[in-house]
């Protein structure tokens, strides 16, 4: 594109010095590109803006010099610079693609079979995401909370465009949830006030992190996973988690009274002789 932009000129170079021509050429940094040289005719091509020193050079060195424009983007600019409506259809057309490539056109509902098309559509128009939207101004993981949230039938949910055409990927719930009921899943709760300061799981789901302030009671690490997709798996939690907290402990004994009293005995001890 960079050369198509700059211009370029093809030479056909003979007679003189033709290769102390050439490499004049390469020691004043002018790129010769396309060189065929064969007896003492030499082929190439240059950039425009060296176009006064490779005639220069030529002359120094008594080369003929035979030299057309190569057909460019900057030549074609040039031709029709005064055909003003070319510009202007251009940017017109760079316009309309732009904007057509930012608005929802089309709204496809992929994965559906409980849920219907209309309903997933009505709660995805009331966060204001209809067929004329801007696409930039849409927030994708907003509306896929909302559709969660909204739709019961849904687990999870993912929208993406391609184009202007909005395409929301959905995956219902399955309907055998009977399994639930038969399995209770264990939890790890917290038994005093505390602020937690390092975890280790080993099966299950934490919710509080570490630096957290846990109340007693509080569920730590829950026995319901859910998956990427939103399947519900119950679990036997195993873990631990430890945590900073205050405890006042009292110690108790029964009282003892001692008292002494003189007996009167005594008792002598001679001194040690020096």
């Amino acid at each position: 594109m960079e050369r198509q932009l700059r211009g370029e000129f093809r030479a056909v170079a003979s007679g003189g010095k033709l290769y102390s021509f050439l490499n004049a050429m390469h020691a004043a940094g002018i790129g010769c590109r396309g060189q065929r040289c064969q007896g003492d005719c030499c082929q190439f091509r240059f950039a425009a803006k060296h176009q006064k020193r490779v005639a220069d050079l030529a002359q120094t060195y008594g080369v003929t010099l035979e030299v057309t424009p190569r057909r460019t983007l900057r030549h074609l600019l040039y031709r029709y610079r005064l055909r003003f409506g070319i510009p202007l259809e251009l940017l017109l057309m760079g316009g309309l693609l732009f904007y057509d490539s930012n608005i929802v056109l089309t709204i496809e509902v992929v994965g559906n079979e409980t849920a219907t098309e209309t309903e997933i559509l009505s709660a995805l128009e009331r966060q204001g995401v209809t067929r004329g939207s801007w696409i930039p101004s849409v927030d994708f993981a907003r509306c896929e909370h909302t559709l969660r949230t909204n739709v019961a039938e849904l687990a999870w949910v993912g929208i993406c465009h391609t184009g202007n055409q909005l395409v929301v990927e959905v995956t219902e719930l399955e309907e055998e949830v009977e399994q639930l009921q038969t399995r209770i899943p264990c939890h790890i709760v917290a038994a005093q006030d505390a602020q937690i300061t390092g975890v280790s799981v080993y099966c299950g789901q934490l919710i509080p992190m570490v630096g957290d302030s846990v109340q007693k009671g509080t569920l730590l690490i829950s026995g319901v996973v859910m998956d990427e997709k939103g399947h519900a798996a119950v679990r036997h939690a195993m873990g631990s988690v430890v945590g900073i907290y205050e405890q006042e402990q009292t110690f108790t004994c029964d009282y003892v009274q001692q008292v002494r009293s003189a007996t009167g005995a005594s008792t002598y001890e001679p001194l040690p002789k020096s």
